[in-house]
């Protein structure tokens, strides 16, 4: 092999060894052709056959014809034929014998000379006879053609015909040779490129053709070469049967890499099945059960979260009843003459703002109920931020330490009415030499408090997200329109059914625009609509928009009369439902949501059937109204039908410039066709074969399933539809496959997503890969379950829930609301805090010896038990109720030297767990959560202020501050005395008190 890649690394070398062996099969075909023409006898005879006239009728009926024919029935031993034609056949067939007859006597000379002793004349066996003529035909098909008489004539005698064969043999032999050095130079496949191992049995001119066609073929030698090179890689790499099937033609080309990776992956999974045992159990792995339990602990963690923050906040709610405190029980128990609530913020802002830490409030109330400096926000979260003014959103941002601004500048700015009459702008200065703000636009310049953080340059985030719109079709134009296609649409599995999406109606409908400015036949055809919805779909949610406000009169003023007439739409009408009914103009329907959304356009022809006297559509044509249309647009949730008095393609866009007519006619025909004026994919691939596979099973069980249902953000690996509504996708299918194992993070990927389309009513139906493979025979009849169970599910009918259908019902969400609302009641209504009482220690000790005798351990191991009991204690306090287990009513030197050593020995045996500070002892534990005991009931030495812990009046301290927020020092002392079951506070008590306070106050200011 390296010696052939070697010679045909050099083309040219290549090339005269093939036209040399291309020469040399011409030079022997040409001695073999010599001969033949030697011989001179072609070895095919051929005989020309007789085509018969017919024969005429008055022929057959002469006397000679019945004479030949009774004379050729004498001479058959059989019947002679009845046809005539078949009567000159055999006779024609008995003169050819005859003349054979003839041939065979003339020729017998020489026929006797070359069968010798096997001629017999006419009784010769012809059979062995024909083999020897066989074998001759086999001759010459190597190019030679014998002529027999001559061959005769040669080998007459024995000698002579050994000549011959010896001299072809020794010439078959050297040409063999010759092929076989080649064979072995370049290490050819013989059966491949010739058809033979050597080519012994193929003729000479096959070879010369071969060599022929690769002398003339130089550019391949370079392929061929590299060919051979990985040829021999492959085997090198024991990749034997890999060859095999590529030079068997068994295995494309197009597939081999294919098979390959599959082979190596394949190799690799069993090796490492083999080193790692565990992975011999991974096809056992119930993952449906791991998944269901980490959607169980994950929805769980939630609402432990919720339940913690509302725990926090309820432990957290002060409970005094002086300082800030105090104002507010005193407002709480007032039946009227309540302080106004600017007033009350001001005297009790702390207090109010621990008890409700989120604010809720407008812009407007912001300034007009929390004077400035008396409280401070953490985070200040602005909504529907393109509709409120940098002037007005400027009093809450200089309330807060960093601001959240959630909008679009895609939708309404704010209301422009007043502008004219706050514009200031003919008041600037032109001849300042100045601009205080270096050029940069002024807040009062910009239209929000968006395009001001934006002008700013603060950093911002696309929410890719859309969460309303639970039909594609009703948000597809204001994707495509603003947002360039990249909001994220978790697919429909009603996004095909006529009943849900975007609708268009045509209405016969007049345009009073001299008079009334409305359209009653328009409003009419709505209002009957709405009295349809009223019957068959009132659990849905119902919006309605018009054009202008005359129209939007025009149809209040039509529900009212029909509502007289309809109970069920009276009964809809009503107010106290989730979502009420509204009826609203275009310019103040932002921030609503409805399920189902009717809008009414109004404008159209002036007379029926007409055409547009004018692309006006009211506030369509006005600066901005695109964002109008967008505002529009985004509303409904199921259902979006637009009622219009002329067709889309009315409206000339050469009659106008602006851009709501545009945007308005490209809904309109989106609405009505279903079609976006754009190029799309018609549909998309598998994303892996492992889908295809599952898809091909999925039509077996004769299903129709489309590949990656939904937009680019959020696709649905297969949407399987129902054979019987197919604009209905019946069931979801994930596998694990590209999308799966892209998502970042479990929840996404186990259990948001499925999460999501549930919510849209999807059913859901996950195939992991490994079960697929391991146990494909059980998961597709899971499978089929699975498709007929969703099939019966379809077709017994799918009812969108709506807002008026739904409660709350998520686990958590109604208590943490109810606990919330009782807050304010549980804090008129809840007791002072009571903390526990002073427990002593009261254990005796059973021994006979004296306190001041007793082992030193017994003591550290006495002392040890009341520290834990009663720290943090003073040591004098230690001393009394070593000497009480002892028996004794008093103490003395030798009793408290001994409870001193006793706490030596004890904090030097037990360094980790107690602690002293001056003469107080205490536990570790109680450093870090100091008790505060009720003292209400004790008596002695406990009362005095120097046997009172430092750190327990710190911890009193801290308690009553948080409990009457904004008191003041005095107030606070009291409070922390009465905390500690203090009846009244002497003035030593007090210093104590005052003094500790101090000391806290000195170490924050240091801090």
């Amino acid at each position: 092999m390296e010696k052939a890649a070697e010679i045909a690394s050099k083309p040219q070398q290549l090339s005269k060894i093939c036209d040399f062996c291309a020469n040399s099969m011409q030079a022997l075909d040409a001695v073999f052709r010599e001969l033949s023409e030697t011989f001179n006898l072609d070895a095919k005879t051929a005989f020309r056959a007789m085509s018969l006239e017919r024969i005429s009728l008055f022929v057959r009926i002469g006397t000679k014809f019945r004479q030949a024919s009774t004379k050729l029935e004498s001479l058959l031993s059989g019947a002679v034929p009845a046809r005539a034609d078949a009567k000159l056949a055999l006779v024609d067939e008995l003169r050819r014998a005859q003349q054979l007859r003839a041939a065979l006597s003339k020729n017998t000379v020489l026929l006797e000379s070359v069968f010798k002793s096997y001629w017999c004349r006419e009784d010769t066996p012809f059979g062995d006879a024909i083999s020897v003529l066989n074998w001759t035909h086999g001759f010459s098909e190597l190019g030679v053609a014998l002529n027999r008489v001559k061959a005769a004539e040669l080998t007459s005698t024995p000698e002579e015909l050994d000549a011959i064969g010896a001299y072809f043999a020794d010439e078959g032999q050297a040409i063999d040779a010759t092929l076989r050095a080649l064979v072995e130079t370049f290490e050819i496949d013989a059966e491949v490129a010739f058809g033979a191992d050597t080519g012994a049995n193929e003729p000479f001119s096959t070879f010369a053709a071969r060599f022929g066609e690769l002398s003339t073929a130089p550019d391949r030698y370079d392929g061929w070469r590299r060919m051979q090179q990985s040829r021999a890689k492959l085997l090198s790499a024991q990749l034997d049967d890999l060859v095999v099937a590529l030079g068997s033609s068994g295995l494309p080309a197009s597939r081999a890499v294919t098979e390959f990776h599959y082979a190596r992956a394949e190799a690799i999974w069993k090796r490492a099945r083999r080193s790692t045992p565990e992975l011999e159990q991974i096809d056992s792995v119930n993952r449906h059960e791991l998944v269901r339990q980490f959607q169980g602990l994950d929805r769980q963690r939630l609402i432990d979260v919720k339940t913690l923050i509302l725990a926090n906040h309820l432990t957290s709610l002060p409970q005094g009843a002086v300082g800030q405190m105090g104002v507010i029980r005193g407002e709480l128990g007032k039946q009227r003459g309540h302080k106004p609530i600017r007033q009350l913020i001001s005297q009790a802002s702390e207090a109010v703002q621990r008890i409700k830490p989120v604010f809720l409030m407008s812009p407007v109330s912001v300034a007009q109920f929390l004077p400035p400096g008396k409280i401070e926000f953490d985070l200040l979260v602005i909504d529907e931020a393109s509709q409120v003014r940098p002037e007005d959103a400027l009093g809450a941002v200089a309330r807060c330490k960093q601001i959240i601004v959630v909008g679009d500048q895609k939708q309404l700015p704010p209301t422009a009415f007043f502008d004219r009459l706050t514009s200031n702008v003919e008041h600037l200065d032109e001849d300042a030499e100045e601009d205080p703000l270096g050029g940069v636009a002024g807040a009062t310049e910009l239209e929000s408090i968006l395009s001001l953080c934006e002008a700013r340059g603060l950093p911002s985030r696309m929410l890719e997200w859309h969460y309303r719109s639970r039909d594609p079709s009703l948000i597809a134009v204001s994707n495509a329109e603003f947002y360039d296609h990249n909001l994220i649409l978790p697919p429909s599995p009603l996004q095909h059914d006529p009943s849900y999406g975007l609708k268009f109606t045509r209405v016969n409908g007049v345009y009073d625009r001299g008079g009334r400015r409305t359209n009653k036949i328009e409003a009419e055809a709505l209002v009957k609509r709405v009295a349809e919805h009223a019957m068959n779909n009132a659990h849905l949610s119902l919006g309605i928009v018009a054009f202008s406000s005359a129209q939007r009169a025009a149809i209040e003023e039509l529900l009212e009369f029909e509502r007289r007439k309809n109970p069920a739409l009276d009964t809809l009408l009503r107010e106290g439902k989730r979502e009420d009914v509204f009826v609203k103009n275009i310019e103040n329907v932002q921030g609503d949501e409805r399920d189902v959304i009717l809008i009414s356009i109004g404008y159209g022809p002036t007379h029926p059937s007409g055409r547009l006297p004018s692309m006006s559509f009211g506030p369509v044509n006005w600066d901005g109204g695109e964002r109008r249309l967008n505002v529009l647009f985004t509303r409904a949730r199921l259902r979006c039908e637009v009622f219009a008095s002329f067709e889309p393609g009315d409206i000339d866009l050469n009659r106008t410039t602006k851009t709501g007519p545009r945007v308005l006619k490209r809904y309109l025909e989106f609405a009505k066709t279903g079609i976006l004026d754009e190029k799309a994919p018609l549909g998309l691939d598998a994303d892996s074969p492992f889908e295809e596979d599952v898809a091909e099973v999925i039509r077996g069980l004769g299903y129709e399933v489309d590949h990656q249902v939904g937009s680019g953000g959020f696709r649905i690996d297969l949407g399987v539809r129902n054979p019987d509504r197919p604009g209905q996708y019946i069931l979801a299918v994930e596998c694990d496959g590209a999308t799966y194992h892209s998502a970042l993070w479990a929840r996404e990927r186990d259990r948001l997503r499925q999460g999501i389309l549930e919510s849209l009513d999807w059913r859901f139906h996950r195939i992991w890969s490994t079960d697929w493979f391991y146990r494909r025979s059980a998961e597709i009849t899971r499978l089929e379950s699975a498709l007929k169970q969703a099939r019966e599910h379809s077709n017994a009918g799918v009812a969108r829930n709506g807002a008026n259908s739904r409660t709350i019902s998520e686990t958590g969400s109604t208590e943490v609301h109810d606990a919330i609302e009782a807050s304010p009641t549980a804090l008129q209504d809840a007791p002072h805090r009571q903390f526990p009482a002073y427990e002593r220690f009261n254990e005796p000790v059973k021994t006979n010896a004296e306190p001041h005798d007793a082992d030193i351990r017994l003591l550290a191991d006495l002392v040890l038990r009341i520290v834990r009991k009663e720290g943090p204690v003073h040591e004098d306090e230690i001393a009394r109720r070593l000497a009480s287990s002892f028996g004794k009513d008093r103490t003395g030197t030798r009793i408290s030297d001994a409870t001193s050593r006793a706490l030596r020995v004890a904090k030097r045996m037990n360094e980790a767990e107690i602690s002293k500070d001056g003469p107080f002892w205490f536990t570790i534990q109680q450093a870090g959560s100091p008790p505060i005991r009720d003292r209400s009931t004790e008596s002695g030495t406990l009362l005095k202020a120097e046997y009172i812990a430092p750190m327990e009046i710190a911890a009193a301290l801290d308690v009553a501050g948080s409990d009457s927020a904004g008191a003041s020092e005095d107030e606070l002392i009291r409070a922390a005395i009465n905390l500690m079951g203090f009846k009244r506070s002497g003035p030593e008590l007090t210093a104590r008190f005052k003094e500790i306070l101090c000391s806290k106050e000195n170490l924050r200011s240091r801090i």
